[in-house]
């Protein structure tokens, strides 16, 4: 999650989504999931625990990941993460390698048509941001080789 004050106020509930698999949780993920209720955000949840807020968000952040956790309804989704500025780096100089040196222009161009910046670009938008600028590349071939080598890019962001 990023601001720690936006995050701070989301509510969470416990996820009506069925878990796969086995649940390992450390103490401190048990004391904050009792305190999930639906109702207490968590910089309650930090107060009433006695612990730090980034704490309590990196945790509930876990989670939420995990789909132990998801948002209340009423509640303002959980921030999505951004993306780190090296994968942009990655996308550009792969582009470049399919299509030449107009890429960082279209890359960014593409960030630009989404209604995204670079520097807060959300990690669950980059399917669509690497479908739009793989349609820049006329040659199936490096298409796919393109989508290949961004898609393990995305796998490991």
């Amino acid at each position: 999650m990023d601001a720690p004050n936006q995050s701070a106020q989301v509510i969470f509930r416990l996820s009506s989504s069925e878990l796969n698999g086995e649940v390992n949780l450390k103490p401190d993920a048990w004391r904050v999931l009792t305190q999930v209720n639906g109702v207490r955000s968590l910089a309650e949840i930090a107060q009433n625990l006695g612990m730090h807020e980034a704490t309590v968000i990196g945790i509930a952040d876990t989670l939420f990941k995990a789909r132990i956790l998801e948002a209340a309804p009423g509640s303002a989704p959980p921030p999505s993460p951004s993306v780190n500025s090296a994968f942009f780096d990655e996308i550009a100089r792969e582009l470049a390698r399919a299509m030449g040196p107009l890429a960082s222009i279209i890359v960014e161009d593409e960030i630009a048509a989404l209604g995204e910046k670079r520097e807060s670009f959300p990690r669950d938008r980059l399917a669509d941001l690497v479908e739009r600028v793989s349609a820049a590349i006329k040659d199936d071939h490096r298409r796919l080789n393109f989508q290949r080598v961004m898609l393990e890019a995305i796998r490991k962001s």
